[in-house]
């Protein structure tokens, strides 16, 4: 009786880190950054025409459903994308900068332009993501953007004006999908 308790607690616990399946992916229901537990607040599925992209899986302190206030919070916050088929990274960077320009003005624009330029940089040495493969995107605030793909960290990009502009991409006022961003916000 007492080795069937033990299996059931293990299984519990499993069952417990594994918050919510997507696409076939099962994404666990916490994360870590700078010494903060993160909680998985929504994740969706970024389509493109026909094709499913990525997975995006947003986290929070405390789960939020009003974009504005993820977008502008100054607290420790992660996107996760795990990718569904193959991207060049230039095609990725193509497709954040188009997110940036759908939701900044010409003046921050420019004004973001050399952390846009350094996020390029990190693209070029990437190359490509792989179906399977996992960017991080950590918003850390008074730090910047930290850059993870396939395990590898790369450059922050500084500033939390980067990171605000970053997110809006899924959460501003025209996003990728609303559909991918209703899904982030828990709806």
């Amino acid at each position: 009786m007492k080795k069937l308790l033990i299996g059931a607690s293990f299984v519990l616990a499993a069952q417990s880190s594994m918050a919510l399946e997507v696409a076939g992916v099962n994404l666990a229901d916490r994360a870590e950054l700078s010494s903060q537990s993160l909680a998985l607040n929504g994740a969706g599925v970024r389509k493109k025409v026909f094709f499913d992209v990525y997975l995006a899986a947003l986290y929070l302190p405390v789960k939020s459903q009003d974009a504005s206030a993820v977008v502008n919070s100054p607290v420790p916050r992660r996107m996760e994308l795990r990718m569904l088929r193959e991207v060049s990274a230039a095609a990725m960077h193509e497709g954040f900068v188009d997110g940036l320009k759908s939701n900044q003005s010409e003046a921050t624009l420019a004004a973001l332009a050399p952390k846009i330029a350094e996020l390029e940089q990190i693209f070029k040495l990437v190359k490509t993501a792989a179906k399977g493969d996992v960017i991080v995107l950590d918003f850390m605030p008074g730090q910047g953007t930290r850059v993870t793909v396939r395990g590898k960290t790369y450059a922050t990009i500084a500033g939390d004006d980067f990171a605000a502009a970053m997110l809006s991409i899924w959460l501003g006022k025209a996003p990728v999908n609303d559909s991918l961003k209703a899904a982030l916000l828990g709806k």
